[in-house]
């Protein structure tokens, strides 16, 4: 049946003329590229030295990413001023000696876990995952040294962060002194409680967190599944030497523990039945795809755009047309084969019912292939209240709960330190305030992997600023908990542990104070002499009428 349908496809002149158009337009685009070399039309100079065009749309390009992570929001004039810093970043590395080698690549590839085969860096793996990606090696690899001299700049900026003498100690201190504490405990009665809301309380909310019930773009699909299974007996059987080259070229996926508990590679015999299981598999994936793909489109090209050409499909291969509810590129897809809802929503959320080669898509998963057709795309919006009432009820309940717990805890502190600035003890003032009081427990932050008690993390970072004789703020130890801590004592910790965690606090210190080499990067950009060949818009200009190079539409 199968080559009884190939035989009518590869006669059928208009499914060739279809394929002609687009390898025609291919040929136009590729035409086009070799028409405009990058040295004979530069994207500008930089300090005198010309900037290839070339390099700048790949820079571009890793900037805005791939596939459906491809940022398409930023505007082109944002996007160019980036890969300007960038570019003057890097050659101002180069300048001063940080240019990235050929050494320095190589020993980045050999580190990358994707890279890796049974023995180490495998290359034949390297070549055929950036073939994948779509890169030669060469234009990986020079993505990869940019990437690499930009971090090399990037850990010098954040390396020169002054953190003052007085912040460091402090940090230091909150992490090695030695605390006594003891805990007071505030239960949520809130938890489950009914809340005395109104019809005007919950629309309130609506509108004051309107934006929060926002949806996504979505989408409705109608889709058949067709089992590899169905296509088994037309599926090519992999010879020896393809069962090999698949063994040498995933031996980590083939390894056991032995008794010495070190890992070995299971040897190609022991494992040669599976691999043809699923080299059978992936064949039988890839018939069933292929006649899909052809039987569909050719009744595309042959039929009329009303006809139901995945219905008419289903029946005569005796599958069932399914219709999703409405979802998300990122929502998670129960109804599609488990690990290949991403692949799925990448591929369907391309669908267009308007061009004839996009009508519909094949998307081959790990043991069935899905034949899909758009139902209907609904934009980003934010729903009415009418369509999202019940998640609006829930919310408002929740935030009411939250709202009187927290009023209670900051009573209760309040309480504590009242009646502690009258000469109480904090034991007494909190039993005397209802609450439940810990034992003296005392501890280090920075040990606390040896010294275990209830909520111990939460009491050890949620009161490590708190002075000797002073009780914490409310310390959240669950949805139904929370702790006010008191410090009973506080004594100067290991001077010696301190040092060895120095360097590791000025680095956690350096980093809240945001990102640096951005502002770096601007500033360095403007101490450059560089004549872009587009002019370079302001990163904050406001764009009319989607032109990014006619002066008058920008504000």
């Amino acid at each position: 049946m199968f080559i009884y349908h190939f035989n009518r496809l590869i006669r059928n002149r208009l499914l060739w003329g279809f394929f002609a158009i687009i390898i025609a337009v291919a040929f136009v685009a590729v035409d086009s590229c070799f028409r405009n070399p990058a040295d004979a039309h530069p994207a500008g100079r930089m300090n005198g030295k010309k900037i290839s065009t070339s390099r700048f749309d790949q820079i571009v390009h890793s900037l805005r990413g791939n596939g459906r992570n491809r940022d398409n929001e930023t505007p082109n004039h944002v996007i160019d001023r980036r890969a300007w810093e960038q570019i003057a970043a890097v050659e101002n590395a180069a300048g001063n000696g940080m240019k990235t080698s050929v050494p320095e690549i190589q020993a980045a590839l050999r580190e990358m876990p994707a890279f890796q085969g049974s023995n180490g860096f495998d290359m034949e793996r390297y070549k055929m995952m950036v073939r994948n990606m779509g890169f030669t090696p060469e234009y990986y690899e020079k993505l990869l040294a940019h990437q690499l001299t930009l971090m090399k700049s990037a850990t010098l900026v954040n390396s020169a962060s002054w953190i003052s003498p007085m912040e460091l100690d402090s940090e230091l201190a909150s992490m090695t002194d030695r605390f006594t504490v003891q805990i007071a405990y505030v239960s949520n009665t809130f938890a489950n409680a009914e809340m005395p809301l109104k019809d005007e309380d919950y629309k309130k909310y609506y509108e004051e967190h309107k934006e929060s019930f926002g949806l996504p773009d979505r989408i409705q699909v109608r889709y058949v599944v067709i089992p590899a299974t169905n296509c088994l007996a037309v599926a090519t059987t992999p010879d020896d030497a393809e069962l090999q080259d698949y063994y040498d070229t995933n031996s980590d996926k083939y390894t056991r523990t032995t008794t010495n508990n070190t890992t070995e590679t299971i040897p190609f015999e022991e494992v040669r039945g599976k691999i043809m299981d699923e080299l059978k598999l992936q064949a039988a994936v890839y018939a069933a795809s292929t006649s899909a793909t052809f039987r569909v489109y050719s009744d595309v090209i042959n039929t009329n755009v009303q006809k139901d050409v995945l219905g008419e499909f289903a029946k005569a291969e005796k599958l069932t047309v399914q219709t999703s509810p409405f979802f998300s590129v990122n929502d998670p897809l129960p109804w599609v084969e488990s690990g290949n809802g991403r692949k799925f929503s990448e591929a369907v959320f391309e669908l267009d019912p308007e061009r004839v080669d996009s009508r519909f898509c094949v998307v081959e998963c790990t043991k069935s292939v899905y034949v899909v057709e758009l139902v209907k795309r609904e934009e980003a919006h934010v729903p009415p209240y009418e369509e999202v009432v019940a998640s609006v009820k829930t919310r408002t309940l929740n935030q009411a709960r939250t709202d009187a717990f927290e009023k209670v805890v900051k009573e209760k502190k309040e309480g504590l330190d009242k009646e502690m600035s009258a000469g109480k003890a904090f034991a007494d003032a909190a039993k005397g305030l209802g609450m439940n009081v810990s034992t003296s427990i005392t501890y280090t932050v920075s040990d606390m992997q040896n010294v275990r008690f209830d909520n111990s993390f939460s009491v050890a970072y949620g009161a490590r600023s708190v002075l000797k004789g002073k009780v914490s703020d409310a310390i959240p130890a669950s949805s139904k908990l929370s702790l006010l801590v008191y410090v009973q004592d506080r004594q100067p910790g290991d001077p010696l542990s301190s040092e060895m965690i120095r360097s590791q606090i000025r680095s956690s210190l350096a980093g809240r104070g945001g990102d640096k080499f951005s502002e770096w990067l601007k500033w360095d950009l403007a101490q450059q002499k560089f004549e872009p060949a587009k002019a370079l818009l302001p990163e904050d200009a406001t764009i009319k009428d989607d032109s990014e190079t006619d002066p008058e539409v920008v504000e």
